[in-house]
């Protein structure tokens, strides 16, 4: 099997890139509940670490998805990567067509 029957369709790069950020700042709550304690014994406020942790986890994680997970190109097959600022919209690196 090639390379192109594995890439991503653009509907489950929407499902991803929507739930990837929240299930990556629920793993990341979750570990910061593991050490709550250790926080509070160090004088570290636990709440506020989670909050902007989540935040930063959540922001951090979709810029990752749009920048390195590639979409199937409709058109020539070719990795297409989305459009910066345009809500699920791809340019494909290959053949230069939106989708």
């Amino acid at each position: 099997m090639n390379d192109s029957e594995y890439r991503m369709t653009s509907s489950r790069h929407f499902a991803f890139c929507f739930f990837g950020p929240i299930i990556m700042g629920a793993v990341y709550c979750g570990l910061i509940a593991l050490i709550w304690d250790w926080l509070e014994r160090h004088r570290i406020t636990p709440l506020i670490t989670m909050t902007v942790g989540c935040v930063l986890v959540a922001v951090a994680t979709r810029w990752f998805l749009r920048n390195f997970v590639s979409v199937k190109c409709p058109f020539c097959g070719g990795k297409t990567y989305e459009i910066r600022g345009r809500g699920n919209r791809f340019m494909c690196s290959v053949c230069g067509k939106d989708h």
